[in-house]
Protein backbone atom coordinates (compact mmCIF):
# COMPACT_ATOMS: atom_id res chain seq x y z
CA UNK A 1 0.00 0.00 0.00
CA UNK A 2 2.86 2.42 0.75
CA UNK A 3 4.14 1.99 -2.83
CA UNK A 4 0.78 3.04 -4.21
CA UNK A 5 0.65 6.14 -2.01
CA UNK A 6 4.24 7.06 -2.91
CA UNK A 7 3.44 6.55 -6.60
CA UNK A 8 0.33 8.72 -6.38
CA UNK A 9 2.24 11.43 -4.49
CA UNK A 10 5.00 11.37 -7.15
CA UNK A 11 2.40 11.54 -9.94
CA UNK A 12 0.69 14.48 -8.21
CA UNK A 13 4.04 16.30 -7.84
CA UNK A 14 4.92 15.77 -11.53
CA UNK A 15 1.43 16.93 -12.56
CA UNK A 16 1.76 20.05 -10.39
CA UNK A 17 5.20 20.91 -11.88
CA UNK A 18 3.81 20.32 -15.38
CA UNK A 19 0.85 22.63 -14.69
CA UNK A 20 3.15 25.37 -13.31
CA UNK A 21 5.43 25.16 -16.34
CA UNK A 22 2.43 25.25 -18.69
CA UNK A 23 1.10 28.39 -16.98
CA UNK A 24 4.56 30.02 -17.21
CA UNK A 25 4.78 29.24 -20.93
CA UNK A 26 1.27 30.61 -21.54
CA UNK A 27 2.07 33.79 -19.60
CA UNK A 28 5.27 34.31 -21.62
CA UNK A 29 3.45 33.65 -24.89
CA UNK A 30 0.72 36.18 -24.02
CA UNK A 31 3.35 38.80 -23.14
CA UNK A 32 5.11 38.20 -26.44
CA UNK A 33 1.88 38.45 -28.40
CA UNK A 34 0.90 41.67 -26.60
CA UNK A 35 4.26 43.37 -27.29
CA UNK A 36 4.34 45.74 -30.27
CA UNK A 37 5.67 44.23 -33.46
CA UNK A 38 9.19 45.26 -34.45
CA UNK A 39 9.35 47.98 -37.06
CA UNK A 40 9.11 46.53 -40.52
CA UNK A 41 11.98 47.09 -42.87
CA UNK A 42 11.45 50.09 -45.07
CA UNK A 43 10.77 49.01 -48.60
CA UNK A 44 12.22 50.79 -51.56
CA UNK A 45 15.69 52.04 -52.25
CA UNK A 46 18.11 52.90 -49.44
CA UNK A 47 18.02 56.53 -48.39
CA UNK A 48 20.62 59.20 -47.72
CA UNK A 49 20.58 61.89 -45.05
CA UNK A 50 20.53 64.48 -47.84
CA UNK A 51 17.82 65.01 -50.43
CA UNK A 52 17.34 66.89 -53.66
CA UNK A 53 16.91 70.58 -52.90
CA UNK A 54 18.97 70.45 -49.68
CA UNK A 55 22.10 72.52 -49.20
CA UNK A 56 25.37 70.61 -49.10
CA UNK A 57 26.14 69.57 -45.51
CA UNK A 58 29.31 70.85 -43.87
CA UNK A 59 32.30 68.60 -44.52
CA UNK A 60 36.07 68.74 -44.90
CA UNK A 61 38.03 66.27 -46.99
CA UNK A 62 41.84 66.22 -47.12
CA UNK A 63 42.99 65.55 -50.71
CA UNK A 64 46.35 65.76 -52.52
CA UNK A 65 45.26 69.22 -53.76
CA UNK A 66 44.44 70.41 -50.24
CA UNK A 67 41.25 70.59 -48.23
CA UNK A 68 37.91 70.36 -49.99
CA UNK A 69 34.78 71.53 -48.23
CA UNK A 70 31.27 72.58 -49.15
CA UNK A 71 32.49 76.19 -49.43
CA UNK A 72 35.37 75.36 -51.81
CA UNK A 73 32.91 73.68 -54.16
CA UNK A 74 30.62 76.72 -54.29
CA UNK A 75 30.69 78.33 -57.70
CA UNK A 76 31.15 75.05 -59.55
CA UNK A 77 28.82 72.14 -60.25
CA UNK A 78 30.20 69.05 -58.56
CA UNK A 79 29.74 65.32 -58.42
CA UNK A 80 30.67 63.70 -55.12
CA UNK A 81 31.22 59.94 -55.45
CA UNK A 82 31.36 57.67 -52.41
CA UNK A 83 33.22 54.53 -53.46
CA UNK A 84 34.48 51.36 -51.81
CA UNK A 85 37.46 49.34 -53.13
CA UNK A 86 35.95 45.88 -52.57
CA UNK A 87 32.61 46.74 -54.16
CA UNK A 88 31.68 45.29 -57.56
CA UNK A 89 29.12 48.02 -58.36
CA UNK A 90 31.79 50.64 -57.58
CA UNK A 91 34.11 49.09 -60.17
CA UNK A 92 31.25 48.87 -62.67
CA UNK A 93 30.45 52.58 -62.17
CA UNK A 94 33.98 53.78 -63.03
CA UNK A 95 33.34 54.15 -66.80
CA UNK A 96 30.28 56.32 -66.07
CA UNK A 97 32.27 58.45 -63.64
CA UNK A 98 34.99 58.82 -66.26
CA UNK A 99 32.45 59.88 -68.91
CA UNK A 100 30.98 62.45 -66.51
CA UNK A 101 34.44 63.83 -65.72
CA UNK A 102 35.40 64.05 -69.39
CA UNK A 103 32.13 65.80 -70.28
CA UNK A 104 31.96 68.22 -67.35
CA UNK A 105 35.32 69.01 -65.74
CA UNK A 106 36.65 70.95 -68.78
CA UNK A 107 33.86 73.50 -68.18
CA UNK A 108 34.78 73.87 -64.49
CA UNK A 109 32.75 71.15 -62.78
CA UNK A 110 34.43 69.35 -59.91
CA UNK A 111 34.63 65.61 -59.34
CA UNK A 112 35.22 64.57 -55.73
CA UNK A 113 35.88 60.92 -54.86
CA UNK A 114 35.58 59.75 -51.26
CA UNK A 115 36.95 56.21 -50.95
CA UNK A 116 35.89 54.19 -47.94
CA UNK A 117 38.86 52.23 -46.66
CA UNK A 118 42.52 52.48 -45.77
CA UNK A 119 45.05 53.64 -48.41
CA UNK A 120 46.70 50.20 -48.90
CA UNK A 121 43.41 48.49 -49.82
CA UNK A 122 42.19 51.55 -51.75
CA UNK A 123 45.31 51.70 -53.95
CA UNK A 124 43.84 50.26 -57.17
CA UNK A 125 40.70 52.39 -56.86
CA UNK A 126 42.81 55.49 -56.17
CA UNK A 127 44.83 54.70 -59.30
CA UNK A 128 41.65 54.35 -61.35
CA UNK A 129 40.01 57.55 -60.11
CA UNK A 130 43.16 59.64 -59.60
CA UNK A 131 43.63 60.61 -63.27
CA UNK A 132 40.04 61.92 -63.34
CA UNK A 133 40.44 64.27 -60.37
CA UNK A 134 42.93 65.37 -57.77
CA UNK A 135 40.06 65.72 -55.33
CA UNK A 136 40.28 62.17 -54.07
CA UNK A 137 40.79 60.97 -50.53
CA UNK A 138 40.27 57.93 -48.36
CA UNK A 139 38.44 57.86 -45.08
CA UNK A 140 37.58 55.03 -42.69
CA UNK A 141 34.32 53.16 -43.32
CA UNK A 142 31.43 55.33 -42.09
CA UNK A 143 33.88 58.22 -41.86
CA UNK A 144 32.99 61.86 -41.23
CA UNK A 145 32.23 62.88 -44.83
CA UNK A 146 30.12 59.76 -45.49
CA UNK A 147 28.40 60.45 -42.17
CA UNK A 148 27.59 64.04 -43.15
CA UNK A 149 25.80 62.79 -46.26
CA UNK A 150 24.30 59.69 -44.60
CA UNK A 151 26.07 57.24 -46.91
CA UNK A 152 25.53 53.60 -45.96
CA UNK A 153 25.79 51.94 -49.38
CA UNK A 154 28.34 52.11 -52.19
CA UNK A 155 28.62 53.53 -54.69
CA UNK A 156 26.64 56.65 -53.79
CA UNK A 157 26.53 59.79 -55.90
CA UNK A 158 25.55 63.34 -54.98
CA UNK A 159 25.28 65.94 -57.74
CA UNK A 160 25.52 69.61 -56.72
CA UNK A 161 24.77 72.74 -58.67
CA UNK A 162 27.08 75.77 -58.59
CA UNK A 163 25.39 77.31 -55.54
CA UNK A 164 25.79 74.15 -53.43
CA UNK A 165 22.26 72.80 -53.74
CA UNK A 166 21.87 69.06 -54.16
CA UNK A 167 20.21 68.47 -57.51
CA UNK A 168 20.30 64.67 -57.68
CA UNK A 169 21.35 61.67 -55.61
CA UNK A 170 21.79 58.03 -56.46
CA UNK A 171 22.81 54.83 -54.79
CA UNK A 172 24.27 51.91 -56.70
CA UNK A 173 25.83 51.40 -60.08
CA UNK A 174 22.44 51.43 -61.78
CA UNK A 175 21.81 54.97 -60.55
CA UNK A 176 24.27 56.51 -63.01
CA UNK A 177 21.81 56.56 -65.95
CA UNK A 178 19.00 57.75 -63.65
CA UNK A 179 21.17 60.66 -62.51
CA UNK A 180 21.76 61.75 -66.11
CA UNK A 181 25.36 62.38 -65.09
CA UNK A 182 26.50 63.36 -68.56
CA UNK A 183 24.86 66.78 -68.18
CA UNK A 184 25.71 68.57 -64.96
Amino acid sequence: MSYAITGLALLAAVTLVNALLTFAVIKRWRATMAAPAPAAAVSGPPALAVHEGDRTPAFTLHTPRGEVSESTLTGHPALICFLRPDCGPTRESLPGIQRWAEANTPSGARLVAVISGQPPEAGPLLEAVGPLTGLTATEPPNGPVAGAFGVRHHPTFVLLDADGTITETGIGQGSLPALNLLTA
